[in-house]
């Protein structure tokens, strides 16, 4: 295959696992006569519609309105909501508008607003908040220049992630513009609250954990 497919790798960012700092690394492949980029979590879109090989059930329960709410009926729009809160839990782990009942420990409550939060994430190629957040802002400079190598080695017109959407039409201007907050942070931002909750305290540990490491 090292003749139909080439690649560039990035060490991404370190964490300490079992006490051992750990690089992980992103690798992406170019398929020459498809001109496609396969990535795994550099780049992604995730769709405003509900993917065909999702579980009804699990989509039914996230949709709830709280966690002490019967499960909703079968239906195309509880579906959906199920599927606009489940991608918010997985890409920011405590999403801003999912609040602890005080009133009742263990209940979890979704307030308005959330969908919002979905539209500021959907149906647009961008860098995956906890892959923006946890590990590219370790070494920006370090990732920026492996941009700039896959964007100018190869002439793709798509891009196949692993996860969510794919394939994507994208060329390697669009891959490079994913990358903007690197040189400004306040570009292509996500909500702050969203943010702040679920992956900041995780990001504030390893960049902490990164340079005790470097010091020692």
């Amino acid at each position: 295959w090292i003749h139909e497919i080439e690649y560039q790798s990035l060490v991404a960012g370190t964490f300490t696992i079992g006490g051992v700092p750990t690089p992980l690394c992103e690798t992406v492949f170019f398929h020459k006569r498809s001109k496609s980029l396969i990535v795994t979590d550099a780049v992604a879109l995730i769709p405003h519609q509900v993917p065909e090989l999702n579980n009804p059930a699990n989509l039914l329960l996230i949709a709830k309105q709280s966690t002490s709410d019967p499960q909703p009926a079968d239906t195309p729009e509880h579906r959906l909501i199920g599927w606009k809160k489940n991608c918010l839990l997985i890409s920011y782990f405590f999403p801003e508008h999912e609040e602890l009942d005080p009133d009742h420990p263990g209940v979890v409550t979704w307030t308005e607003g959330w969908e919002d939060n979905f539209d500021q994430l959907a149906g647009r190629l961008l860098v995956p908040p906890v892959v923006r957040t946890l590990l590219y802002q370790q070494n920006p400079a370090k990732v920026k220049e492996w941009v700039h190598q896959v964007s100018s080695r190869w002439d793709f017109d798509s891009i196949i992630p692993a996860h969510w959407d794919a394939p994507i039409a994208a060329t390697p201007t669009e891959f490079q513009n994913c990358f903007r907050f690197l040189d400004d942070d306040t570009l292509d931002p996500f909500p702050v609250n969203d943010v702040k909750r679920g992956l900041k305290p995780l990001s504030d540990l390893a960049l902490k954990g990164l340079s005790s490491s470097s010091s020692s």
